[in-house]
């Protein structure tokens, strides 16, 4: 008899980032979302967001790589999730259903956790480096003490070597035939 691995969410995670966006996109449109982050976050947002910016630039961010990167930003710095129940309370709480509020308020899900599912291909590897970029500098240049945690430190691991070659070209610059790094 096959294993089950459904772990009882069924397709709750999908509802919940649809419904995330959904909120993210509004405040996003009307301007609220970038009076509620640090001044670090709304440099980095004008600068990657921004037209001024953006058409002055070959290559910038997609539709799906700005939504994720709004989406990890808004939980962290605007709802400041503590956990994955609270990120559902505050942006869904319609999809708590009895069976999925135990899953969820398990010890494991006790503190945020985020997650961007796109495709193959679509950039995940630069909405990582955003995302880093984005906690590292809001760490380095705190300017008063927030209950809003930023860090410095991350630790990467790759699930294989053609992940782990993507992420070296992205940090250190693509390896040439010679052993080199373009910067």
């Amino acid at each position: 008899m096959p294993i089950s691995t459904n772990t009882g969410t069924k397709d709750i995670p999908l509802k919940f980032a649809k419904q995330l966006s959904d909120v993210v996109n509004t405040e996003w449109k009307n301007g609220t979302f970038i009076q509620k982050v640090t001044p670090v976050t709304q440099d980095l947002l004008r600068y990657w967001f921004n037209d001024v910016f953006c058409d002055t630039r070959k290559i910038n961010f997609h539709v799906g790589q700005k939504q994720a990167i709004l989406n990890c930003i808004y939980c962290h710095e605007i709802l400041k999730t503590k956990s994955v129940l609270s990120m559902y309370q505050q942006i869904s709480d319609n999809l708590l259903t009895p069976e999925f509020f135990n899953y969820v308020s398990d010890d494991k899900y006790n503190n945020p956790k985020y997650c961007v599912k796109m495709a193959t291909g679509t950039g995940k590897t630069f909405v990582l480096n955003a995302l880093l970029i984005w906690q590292y500098l809001n760490a380095k240049f705190k300017e008063v003490e927030s209950e809003v945690k930023f860090t410095k430190n991350f630790l990467l691991v790759a699930p294989g070597l053609l992940v782990y070659e993507r992420l070296l070209n992205a940090f250190l610059g693509k390896e040439q035939e010679d052993g080199t790094r373009e910067r």
